[in-house]
């Protein structure tokens, strides 16, 4: 019994030892690696599905059949606008004027929220229940979030006109922080560098 022992255990190493089991082992181990990177990435990122009114990621993760968002921006963020009037659309999402609104199907027909999603979006859904506090919180920052960025948006959207409610600049404008219309190229050089890989924070 040493004796079989003995000389199993060398031919169990002669056999781990050779190339070829090597080989097989690293093809194996890297296909795994690959495979959990790949599964780890699609956690991070999460669904790739955006609002198809204002552009928000689809926040939820793993396989589902329907999307869903819990932060919106206002679609004027993404350039939407009145089409007739070039006002800027602040229509929150979940609110009682973009229920009532009409959008454009991808067949030129201009039909209510609920159609408009069913006919291009069918996997979406904007359900009025969701508007909370939480919510009302979003349109308040979002309200200052566009009184401090409005003028260099505007350049941007040009010809999206100026109207913004003077109670939201009363309420939210912070002079010392507002962008400007100089700052829009700024902003464009940093998404290029961004998006090249080449930016770096300042030094100060």
């Amino acid at each position: 019994p040493k004796l079989f022992a003995e000389t199993l255990q060398a031919r169990i190493s002669d056999f781990a030892d050779s190339p070829e089991i090597r080989e097989r082992l690293a093809v194996k181990l890297d296909k795994a690696l690959r495979e959990q990177s790949v599964q780890a990435w699609s956690l991070i990122r999460g669904c790739s599905d955006h609002c198809p009114l204002c552009g928000s990621k689809c926040d939820r993760v793993g396989e589902h059949a329907r999307h869903h968002c819990s932060h919106h921006l206002f679609p004027a963020f993404h350039g939407w606008m009145d089409r007739s009037s070039g006002t800027p659309s602040f229509n929150y999402c979940l609110s009682d004027e973009t229920r009532e609104g009409t959008y454009e199907c991808k067949d030129g027909v201009w039909r209510k929220l609920d159609e408009y999603l069913l006919m291009d979006h069918p996997n979406w859904s904007l359900v009025r229940d969701d508007y909370g506090a939480a919510a009302e919180r979003d349109v308040q920052h979002l309200r200052a979030a566009w009184v401090n960025c409005r003028e260099a948006l505007l350049e941007y959207f040009s010809p999206m006109a100026d109207a913004c409610p003077e109670e939201w600049v009363k309420d939210h404008l912070d002079e010392g922080r507002a962008l400007a219309k100089a700052d829009l190229q700024v902003a464009k050089e940093t998404i290029r560098r961004l998006r090249n890989h080449t930016w770096a924070p300042p030094s100060d």
